[in-house]
């Protein structure tokens, strides 16, 4: 079953369950998360997404910390915050070794508000494979969204904050 399949039979339940307002988010969630992945401008902020997708599947946290600030903040799915690229390179490194060590993630849709020449928000979608918990065993393939302020420097585009979501089913 598609992304796009479950998240409409997710709909026709809670709209049989009489939740007219989760139905809307429900769908409007679905919606971008069914967009396809813009594709990236070179030097563009749009580049962010695809070097984050490129250092997660390689597992290269060094190339991960240089797509951010040296000032950045990251607010991860769980509402841990990071502060600086070096704690941010340091707590991913930790993650990579164990828990996300055999993922993947997947890009499924990316926006750019541009909010001056050289301030962007991205919000990019994303399903995450191959994640295992603290006993080692597999975990079910996540989904989020991603909602990323960057800014343009000297050496190119990079992250000064980042926050991280799970997407989950709204509460009945």
């Amino acid at each position: 079953m598609s992304c796009l399949e479950r998240g409409e039979a997710m709909r026709n339940r809670l709209e049989g369950s009489g939740h007219p307002i989760a139905s809307a988010v429900l769908v409007s969630l679905i919606t971008l998360a069914g967009l396809p992945a813009r594709a990236a401008a070179p030097n563009g902020p749009e580049a962010l997404v695809d070097g984050f997708v490129a250092a997660w599947n390689s597992h290269d946290m060094g190339a991960f910390a240089g797509l951010f600030t040296e000032d950045a903040d990251f607010v991860n799915v769980v509402g841990m915050w990071w502060k600086g690229r070096a704690d941010i390179r340091a707590k991913h490194e930790e993650s990579h070794a164990t828990r996300f060590k055999t993922t993947t993630v997947t890009s499924t849709g990316t926006s750019v508000r541009l909010l001056r020449p050289d301030i962007a928000v991205l919000h990019a979608s994303w399903e995450l494979n191959g994640e295992v918990d603290a006993a080692g065993k597999p975990t079910p393939p996540r989904r989020g969204i991603m909602q990323m302020v960057a800014v343009k420097q000297a050496e190119g585009w990079r992250i000064a904050a980042a926050q991280n979501t799970n997407l989950m089913a709204p509460p009945r």
